[in-house]
């Protein structure tokens, strides 16, 4: 277990330095530093065995810090991001990911040439190829286009997701031409070509969708399966059926060694043919990423099978886990990484004693013969399920913002017929790869299972509670899975305290229970009494994208919430973190104008906090996405708003409208009749003019309005053409501040709107994140 410490200081480490600020340099020298100071300690406490290993799993944590600040944040051809057409040439160093739409390509670039020079230049691009295509691994080929950064989503970080495989620069649209072929690895290749012709033969024995399922199980191939077929196996909680995980690593591995055993081989001899097959498997198929981190996890969970031992698992994942981050540090915030750490975990962990209780329970309830016959059938998928889901609902809820609540019954239905699926399909692709036409028959047979699996998938993603859209708060399950591995450690170790614990709670069990209700009780009064307004005005700019999301309190405590982004699981997020628990009521939502990028986020709120008034500014939108959220607002008073509107609270917070200054039509520009508000407390004032583009402001002056404020949000984000000279020096602000996105589209903001502003303090969102500021109506303070 010592193995477990190392490994849990090492992550820590990590995680320490990827929420540090400073520059890397520094914290690189931060890192060496205490580094030497753990060297120092470990040389004074080697005599004494617990404080040698406090030392060492200290020093582990120092050394996880220092591997991830070496780990690069950018590449050299991403100094070209966003600096317009170019051409970029290199080797396509990865298996071409073909789409319905596109052709993804991996490029090692090597030259690129901008404006008549060519330089030489280093570093990953993804480029966006069209479909027909014929580009291969090992092709050395020039990309012409524009390079710009990875994107982030609602729930998901494709610029975190590129970047932790070394890819900091995409190319869409890229116009593709082939110079030369065969660069890459010769063996490399080779498993490509046979993966591609295993791919073939699927394609001509038997129709879609169960070919593409097929080659999703089989070869890890999932860019064929249909956006529906994939959505609905996320729905019923069965998408690891969809790919090579270590799900299907341990059912090929487990048939293997099952008739290895029964043919008289002994269990470790057995295991090591097991994990043979897993290597030779993993090599037919590409050994991409993917594969081989499913490959390690089961590998590990066959051998600690074979020598029976409970704390092998945990510390060979722990080494796992180190050994895999050492190679590529951003590993451990990859999704994929960890349900395959956690569901080999769970499998570890609760198999067993699942499996015990499931077969004292049948035999409750039904005769001997009858249980051990049901539970020859029924322990394997049902214990498999509920070990895994055990340590991997809470990730999927917090990544995908959903759960299933028909994952039980259908992984009951789908998961037996699995090992049957997998070997006939592997035994028929390799047939078939020698003569075709002697695995059809056998490719019929699996074609009938693989249509089983996608009906059963299909009718349940359809029900309409298949799945229920869940928040759970990042903290809790970080929390979650801290009580999960402490526990687990615990229960590996059964150190004294522990076991003199667990006594003193059985002994006394009422008044533990009474004490620990009691603090539980204190605890949530603590959290209420903190939780109260401060008599401060606090404002954020949300980190919603290339929109606009602001969410201030007054000193009194109302909350106010202007537009919300077009991402829920963001939006959802930021408020949660801000408004006490306790507290689900937004007393005023302002929407500035009909864009979805302004409240595509909204009709999730709605859902799940009461609004006390909603302020519009009349225009109207045909979308259904509009259409929907007046459907949520219907049952709450909405308020159609134009200049000279005011709303005043108790305690002192003025909201007021200074834009527009006449009721918007259906199809009038709607950056035109944006709402611009100004909110004041005391001697400072805050203007919001969200997207109101120079007519409008020069409008919203020509009316004589006066936007004096002390602080103002950039008008659209800062785009080229967006401010005006006249209107900013009207509001004469103090600080201004900037929602935008690094990866959006446009290159907002322009270096010509910025230069309006001269010195005046700018805070970004698309640098800092969110920015909060608070103001005792006297001064006014920023932090981000």
């Amino acid at each position: 277990m010592r193995l477990v410490y190392l490994a849990l200081g090492w992550c820590g480490g990590m995680i320490l330095a990827a929420n540090s600020e400073s520059s890397s340099v520094v914290t690189t020298l931060v890192w060496l530093l205490l580094a030497g100071t753990c060297l120092v300690l470990i040389w004074l406490w080697w005599p004494d065995r617990s404080r040698r290993w406090l030392a060492l799993t200290l020093l582990a944590l120092v050394m996880g810090g220092l591997r991830f600040s070496l780990h690069p944040t950018s590449s050299d051809i991403a100094r070209y991001n966003h600096t317009g057409g170019l051409t970029v040439e290199g080797v396509v160093v990865a298996e071409p990911d073909v789409r319905d739409d596109r052709i993804q390509l991996r490029l090692q670039a090597q030259t690129v040439t901008r404006a008549g020079s060519t330089y030489l230049t280093d570093g990953l691009v993804l480029v966006y190829a069209p479909r027909l295509s014929h580009i291969a691994y090992g092709d050395r080929i020039s990309a012409t286009g524009e390079l710009i950064i990875p994107a982030q989503y609602d729930t998901f970080s494709y610029a975190d997701f590129l970047g932790r495989s070394g890819v900091f620069s995409i190319m869409r649209q890229g116009a593709v031409e082939v110079l030369a072929s065969h660069q890459g690895d010769p063996l490399y290749a080779g498993l490509l070509a046979l993966k591609g012709r295993a791919q073939e033969a699927i394609n001509l024995a038997i129709p879609e969708p169960q070919a593409a399922l097929l080659s999703g199980i089989l070869l890890g191939n999932e860019s064929g399966i249909a956006p529906e077929i994939s959505e609905a196996f996320g729905a019923v909680g069965a998408a690891h059926v969809v790919a090579i995980s270590g799900f299907n690593m341990v059912i090929l591995s487990g048939v293997v060694m099952g008739l290895l055993e029964r043919s008289g081989l002994r269990k470790r001899p057995a295991a090591m043919l097991g994990i043979f097959v897993i290597v030779v498997y993993t090599l037919f198929v590409g050994a991409n990423p993917a594969v081989v981190r499913a490959a390690v996890m089961s590998a590990v969970l066959i051998i600690g099978q074979a020598i029976q031992r409970k704390s092998f698992v945990p510390a060979s994942l722990a080494f796992v886990a180190m050994f895999m981050s050492l190679l590529n540090p951003g590993v451990l915030w990859d999704i994929g990484f960890q349900l395959s750490f956690f569901a080999t975990l769970g499998l570890a962990l609760y198999a067993d004693p699942l499996t015990r209780w499931f077969d004292r329970l049948l035999l409750r309830l039904l005769p001997d013969k009858t249980a051990k016959t049901v539970g020859g059938f029924l322990a394997e998928p049902l214990v498999v399920t509920l070990a895994v889901q055990i340590t991997t609902l809470p990730l999927i809820v917090l990544y995908f913002g959903q759960v299933s609540l028909v994952f039980l019954t259908v992984n009951l239905l789908i998961v037996p017929p699995q090992a049957a699926l997998l070997m006939m399909g592997l035994v028929a692709t390799l047939i078939a790869l020698i003569s075709p036409a002697a695995a059809q028959l056998l490719y019929w047979f699996d074609m009938l299972l693989l249509s089983w699996t996608i009906g059963i998938v299909r009718w349940f993603a359809a029900l309409p509670f298949a799945q229920v859209e869940f928040y759970i708060d990042p903290r809790l399950v970080a929390l979650y899975f801290m009580t999960l591995l402490g526990a687990a450690m615990i229960q590996a170790t059964q150190p004294d305290w522990a076991r003199r614990f667990g006594r003193f709670i059985r002994q006394r069990a009422v008044t533990t229970g009474v004490v620990f209700a009691g603090f539980l009780t204190t605890a949530l009064l603590v959290s209420v009494f903190l939780s109260r307004p401060d008599g401060q005005l606090h404002v954020w700019l949300l980190d919603a994208g290339h929109s606009n999301a602001i969410l201030m309190q007054t000193p009194g405590g109302a909350q106010i919430l202007v537009d919300g982004g077009r991402f829920p699981s963001r939006l959802l997020t930021a408020i949660g973190d801000r408004l006490p628990f306790y507290d689900r009521e937004i007393e005023v939502l302002i929407l500035t104008q009909p864009d979805v990028f302004e409240y595509g986020a909204l009709p999730a709120v709605l859902e799940r906090y009461r609004i006390g008034v909603a302020l519009q500014n009349g225009q109207s939108n045909l979308s259904e996405d509009f259409a929907l959220l007046q459907s949520r607002l219907s049952q709450y008073d909405v308020v159609t708003v134009r200049a000279g509107y005011t709303a005043e609270f108790a305690d002192g917070v003025r909201l007021e409208v200074l834009h527009p200054q006449a009721q918007p039509q259906l199809g009038d520009p709607i950056d035109l009749y944006t709402l611009t508000l100004r909110v004041q407390y005391g001697e400072v004032s805050f203007l919001l003019p969200a997207d109101l583009n120079m007519e409008g402001q020069r409008a919203l002056l020509d009316a004589g309005r006066w936007p004096l404020a002390a602080v103002m949000l950039l008008p659209q984000h800062g785009a080229a053409r967006s401010l005006d000279r006249t209107f900013l020096a009207a509001v004469q602000p103090q600080v201004v501040l900037l929602q935008s996105d690094v990866a959006n589209l446009r290159g907002d903001p322009e270096p010509d709107t910025l230069a309006l502003l001269g010195d005046l303090p700018l805070y970004r969102t698309d640098e800092g994140g969110t920015i909060h500021l608070w103001s005792d109506g006297q001064s006014v303070w920023v932090a981000q």
